[in-house]
């Protein structure tokens, strides 16, 4: 967005310097919602100031879609251990992304599922220092057992 012309591209990058104050706060120790609120303010005054220009609808869009959204974006300040990226989630996924490129492993839909869940399983074992392969036993004899599959989502 802020590389749009006009007015969009203004909110964009008003955006952008924003986000960049709030990575600033954070990293300085800031963690309160009463904190960040403030910064929460001229947030939500720049997002609606791009729903409201219309000029640039996809820059509308974008902008009524993270008012949709308010909440999980600032989802950080209210549960601890979450951050206000998904870098994480993008670097467990570079591994899968890069293979699939490279070999082509799938030539179906099934199998395209297969290998997501499959590493799914994988990377969500490995970050919570479960064993895959332990996991997957369990995961089969209660499938087969008729009781309740062990989940994934990590406890407490």
């Amino acid at each position: 967005m802020g590389e749009r012309a006009g007015r969009a591209g203004r909110i964009g990058r008003r955006l952008l310097g924003l986000g960049c104050v709030m990575f600033r706060w954070r990293d300085r120790g800031r963690r309160s919602e009463a904190e960040f609120a403030p910064l929460q303010r001229r947030v939500r005054q720049a997002i609606e100031a791009g729903v409201a220009q219309t000029l640039c609808k996809r820059s509308a869009a974008t902008c009524a879609n993270l008012l949709d959204l308010w909440p999980a974006l600032w989802g950080f300040l209210r549960q601890s251990g979450v951050e206000p990226t998904n870098n994480a989630a993008e670097q467990a996924l570079r591994t899968l992304v890069l293979k699939r490129k490279i070999s082509g492993l799938t030539r179906s839909r099934r199998g395209e599922e297969f290998l997501a869940r499959g590493y799914t399983v994988l990377e969500s074992c490995r970050r919570q220092g479960r064993d895959a392969l332990d996991f997957l036993r369990q995961a089969l004899q209660a499938h087969f057992g008729g009781i309740a599959v062990p989940s994934l989502v990590p406890s407490g």
